[in-house]
């Protein structure tokens, strides 16, 4: 003789199908989700900002700015009271011989220029290197330091009226900073030189500065 199930079996059944089914969901949802942050998941200190839109963004791995975020993702003006600048150049080498200096940011403390230069003398066969001068036109001295890749830096101090410069023979990073009062001048630029050995090389030069 069969016994249905009573109403309250029949509940009590329903209830530990549907706890089952909900802890399956929130694994699968938590597996999906682990590493993220209220729910969004970090992209590479390389990437793009169409790419990073919507995520959170990881500190570079490695590099000059390892432990950092990359400053393309901060907007500086809702903290700071400045400026930023960006710039990109790209220079035909002249063979055998020196460019003009290109204008690449300019401050209240002073200009970025850079220059292309040949530094093989043989015909048709250039090797770019670039010269990059800060020329201080404050009217005061500047405080002033610079670094190439990983190089320890170099501190100076910048006479009014005068320049500081220096040259970069192949690829690599390069960091400035100018301070005069309450005016910060900081600048970061990274430095290429294009078909090198051939008649048609090409310096590129192209960064930020930030002023403060």
């Amino acid at each position: 003789m069969s016994r249905r199930p009573s109403p309250s079996l029949v509940v009590s059944i329903i209830a530990l199908v549907f706890a089952v089914a909900g802890t399956s969901i929130a694994a699968v949802n938590f597996a999906r989700n682990a590493g993220a942050v209220d729910g969004k998941s970090a992209v590479g200190a390389a990437s793009s900002g169409g790419r990073a839109a919507g995520k959170l963004v990881a500190t570079a791995s490695s590099g000059p700015l390892r432990g950092k975020i990359p400053i393309r993702f901060l907007e500086q003006g809702a903290y700071v009271a400045g400026s930023k600048q960006t710039f990109a150049q790209g220079m035909s080498v002249t063979d055998n011989a020196s460019g003009a200096p290109v204008g690449l940011t300019l401050s209240p403390l002073g200009g970025l220029t850079a220059t292309c230069i040949d530094q093989n003398n043989t015909a048709g066969k250039e090797d770019p290197r670039v010269t990059i001068t800060f020329t201080n036109t404050s009217g005061q001295n500047v405080n002033f330091s610079r670094s190439i890749g990983e190089a320890a830096p170099s501190v100076s101090v910048v006479l009014a009226a005068t320049t500081s410069a220096f040259t970069i023979n192949n690829a690599n990073t390069f960091h400035l900073y100018a301070q005069l009062g309450t005016v910060n001048y900081v600048m970061d630029g990274v430095v290429r030189q294009d078909n090198a050995g051939t008649a048609d090389a090409q310096c590129v030069v192209y960064g930020y500065a930030v002023i403060l």
